[in-house]
């Protein structure tokens, strides 16, 4: 577990421009929307009104985009193959479409879940979450990248849930330690330009997160379903689908105090290319 969180925290910190213009997509409306607008008046019935509808639209198709940009910059990167977050951006957009509705089929699998008691919803959200990794870099359609993901995302919890739990944790903390201090005497403006700081920086290091258990875990048997799929269509024209190269995963970046540590932990690491 430590060698994941560490690994991506080196990568979000070599890597933190790029990915913080990512980031401030979605952040700077969310600036303007919460700080800068008049905020309106409800509605008579006291339903939401256009005004917050639209905001809401607004926002989330940026953080989609958003999202898709962060995954796409870190596994070009990864690949060696770099682009710019502009670029990263720009192609998280093109595949707008799809990404909205992998996320609406999201939504409401797990909503629907969370009304059978909870448990249900935490789970699909747990099988789940790699749908958008499979969308992205596999080719594949919103449906079928989610039964993917819940195929593939099989007796891996007890690699996926610490790590995410302590970046989770940290989350929680600092919104609830920033609640606290609102509530005192401190400067409001302060202390929500110190702790939206710190909310960035703990988000890109979620990214990294994300994108290093999907590498590790993850990518290696999606990779291994492609090159099936190759050898049953006979399509081996198509280079991306040969499995001798398909089944080398580039390393993810790390400092030699991971890559020493990584040594002695029994963590897999992906295969390295020759």
């Amino acid at each position: 577990m430590f060698i994941i969180l560490k690994q991506a925290a080196y990568f979000a910190r070599q890597h933190a421009q790029p990915l913080l213009i990512i980031a401030l997509l979605l952040s700077v409306p969310s600036w303007i929307i919460d700080y800068a607008l008049p905020n309106p008046a409800p509605s008579e019935e006291g339903e939401m009104g256009a005004h917050g509808l639209g905001v809401g639209l607004l926002l989330t198709a940026l953080a989609v985009i958003q999202f898709a940009a962060a995954m796409i910059y870190i596994h070009q990167q990864v690949l060696e193959r770099p682009v710019s977050a502009i670029q990263a951006i720009t192609m998280g957009a093109s595949r707008f479409v799809p990404l909205l509705l992998i996320n609406i089929m999201m939504a409401l699998a797990i909503g629907l879940g969370m009304l059978l008691l909870i448990l249900p919803g935490l789970y699909l959200a747990y099988k789940l979450m790699f749908g958008e990794f499979y969308l992205l870099f596999h080719g594949q359609s919103a449906v079928k990248a989610l039964r993917s993901s819940y195929r593939d995302n099989t007796d891996l919890a007890d690699k996926f849930v610490p790590p995410l739990l302590v970046w989770g944790v940290l989350i929680a903390s600092a919104s609830i330690v920033q609640q606290l201090l609102l509530e005192g005497e401190s400067s409001d403006l302060l202390i929500n330009i110190a702790f939206e700081a710190a909310s960035i920086a703990l988000t890109l290091w979620g990214w990294a997160i994300m994108y290093r258990l999907y590498q590790v875990y993850i990518e290696p048997i999606a990779n291994d379903a492609d090159s099936t799929v190759a050898v049953v269509e006979q399509q081996p024209e198509e280079p991306e689908l040969d499995s001798s190269s398909q089944d080398q995963s580039p390393e993810f970046p790390s400092d030699s105090d991971s890559s020493s540590d990584s040594s002695s932990n029994t963590e897999p690491e992906p295969p390295k290319q020759d």
